[in-house]
């Protein structure tokens, strides 16, 4: 075996191990968190729900908190502080396609919303602009 600086197969397969485990539970807690804010999409509702205001902080429990935390401080997924500063148009890229404001491209883990849905539906304009809002609150005292 190499020096200090060498690693060893022990320690990459931990390391592989680890990061399978870390995915598992992101995936696992993304849908324990959908199941548990009983997500049915708009078909299932009745009239008076279906024309509900967007609550902002049960979409982010629902579909954020599992990997980013209750409070946006990260976890499985980073902190989000840096998103609340982003625009609209920014943070919708984000949650819809998987790119940061940048354009680069968020993690494999990241859901692309725009084709796993929230809430069992399309995302909706008015459900991304209520998450923006609620994560942008969040980082207010």
């Amino acid at each position: 075996m190499g020096g200090a600086d060498s690693i060893s197969g022990r320690e990459l397969a931990a390391f592989g191990a680890f990061a399978l485990l870390a995915l598992a539970v992101g995936f696992g807690s993304y849908r324990a968190g959908h199941q548990l804010a009983g997500s049915q999409g708009a078909a299932g509702m009745s009239a008076p729900l279906a024309n509900a205001p967007v609550n902002g902080a049960t979409l982010y429990a629902s579909a954020c908190a599992g990997c980013h935390g209750a409070a946006g401080t990260g976890g499985i997924g980073p902190a989000l502080q840096d998103t609340a500063a982003w625009t609209d148009a920014q943070f919708a890229t984000a949650v819809l396609r998987g790119l940061d404001d940048q354009g680069r491209e968020l993690s494999a883990v990241m859901p692309r919303f725009e084709q796993a849905g929230l809430d069992g539906a399309p995302p909706t304009a008015e459900q991304v602009a209520a998450l923006h809002a609620f994560i942008r609150a969040l980082k207010s005292p």
